[in-house]
């Protein structure tokens, strides 16, 4: 009896646990992203890219693996904007979305330009205090939207390519990162 009831239970939290990490769209991908990070849940965030990036991702967020703040540098974080972009644009700033699309599909990948607020214990190139910027290449991996490669967006090169928010700090950003270093 408490082997089934057991099982019972653990059948239960693989299903909850499935379901909190699967979404419908990248939009919500980045949800959940940014809600995982801002409660240093390593593991959730994983589970967030597509599997042949999930052991990569959950090893360099692993603290204790590293000895240095990753995730858990990150106090907090929230949406500020957020801009999908064709393919043939993020190709410029993305080398690896023509891989992305040979392999799933033109329909099964999507290329997002994000502003993200962050309140950081330690300001690095990375992770600073305000507005930072990234793309996000996302791939629809076994019927679920995935991240499949996140950077620095090239910030300069998009403001003057006129694919930016057009905001100030948005100008400012690169030479922000660059007195960071």
């Amino acid at each position: 009896m408490k082997r089934i009831v057991s099982f019972g239970i653990v059948g239960i939290c693989l299903l909850c646990y499935e379901t909190e990490i699967s979404a419908a769209s990248p939009n919500q991908i980045v949800q959940k992203e940014l809600e995982y990070i801002s409660n240093h849940k390593p593991v959730l965030y994983s589970k967030l890219w597509m599997r042949s990036m999930q052991t990569s991702v959950l090893f360099h967020h692993n603290d204790r693996i590293h000895h240095q703040d990753t995730l858990h540098n990150i106090k907090h974080s929230s949406l500020v904007d957020i801009k999908q972009m064709s393919l043939t644009k993020a190709a410029v700033y993305m080398p690896r979305v023509a891989q992305y699309v040979s392999k799933f599909g033109k329909e099964n990948v999507q290329v997002y330009y994000l502003a993200v607020q962050y309140d950081v214990k330690k300001e690095n190139t990375y992770q600073m205090n305000g507005t930072n910027y990234f793309l996000q290449a996302f791939v629809r991996e076994y019927g679920d939207w995935k991240i499949a490669e996140s950077i620095v967006a090239p910030t300069g090169q998009i403001v003057t390519n006129g694919d930016g928010f057009g905001t100030d700090e948005e100008k400012d950003y690169s030479e922000k990162r660059n007195n960071v270093k």
